[in-house]
C-alpha cells in the first residue's frame, strides 16, 4: 500500500488541492499530514476546511501549536494573519492534534524530531544562519535509545524510511525547501 506524506502546507489551499489531485491521480488511497497546516498569509480557513473534511491522520507542527497557545499580538506575521482568518472550530481542530502519532502501528509521525517540533532533524543550522544537511550519524541518532518510541511489536527502534535512499520519510520535501533558501 502506498501512503502519501504531506507537510508544511502553511495555508496554501491551492497548492494543497494540486497535491491532493496528484495523489488521487496516482491512486494513492492513504495520506498522513505532518503539520504546520494553516499559518501563512494565503487562505488559512479554506485550507483548514479542506483538511478537516478529509480527516487525514494528522499531527501538529510548531506553527499549529503557536496558533492555539499564543496571543495574536505575540505571534509572527504569518501566524497572526492566519489566526485572524480562522474560526473557533478551526482552532478547536488544531487543539485536538497530537504532537506525534503512530499510524497503523508502524509509521511514526512527527513534525521535526520526536522530542521537539523546533529542532531540525535532517539539517544543521550554523550560528551564522547557514543550513546544511546533517550527517547520517546525527539523523539516525534521533532513532536510538529512549529518544524515539519503540514499535510495540519490534524490539528495535523503527522509523519510516524512504525506499530509494533509506533516509527518514519526508527528506525530499525538506531538501526542496532548502534549495530555495
Amino acid at each position: 500500500m502506498k501512503i502519501a506524506v504531506i507537510a508544511d502546507i502553511h495555508g496554501n489551499d491551492l497548492a494543497l488541492e494540486a497535491v491532493l489531485a496528484d495523489i488521487a491521480a496516482q491512486a494513492i488511497e492513504e495520506v498522513v499530514n505532518l503539520g504546520d497546516h494553516l499559518s501563512g498569509p494565503l487562505n488559512a480557513a479554506r485550507t483548514a476546511d479542506i483538511l478537516m473534511a478529509r480527516n487525514f491522520p494528522s499531527i501538529r507542527g510548531n506553527h499549529d501549536r503557536w496558533l492555539v497557545s499564543m496571543e495574536p499580538a505575540h505571534m509572527g506575521n504569518s501566524d497572526s494573519m492566519a489566526h485572524a482568518e480562522l474560526q473557533p472550530h478551526h482552532l478547536d481542530w488544531l487543539r485536538t492534534l497530537p504532537a506525534t502519532l503512530v499510524h497503523r502501528r508502524e509509521l511514526f509521525l512527527c513534525h521535526a524530531t520526536p522530542q521537539d517540533d523546533l529542532t531540525y532533524w535532517l539539517e544543521d543550522l550554523t550560528a551564522d544562519g547557514v543550513v546544511h544537511m546533517s550527517g547520517r550519524q546525527r539523523i539516525e541518532g534521533f532513532a536510538e535509545g529512549d529518544r524515539f518510541p519503540r514499535h510495540p511489536l519490534r524490539p528495535y527502534p523503527y522509523s519510516a524510511r524512504c525506499p530509494a535512499c533509506r533516509w527518514p520519510v519526508g527528506h525530499q520535501s525538506r531538501q526542496r525547501r532548502l534549495s530555495r533558501l
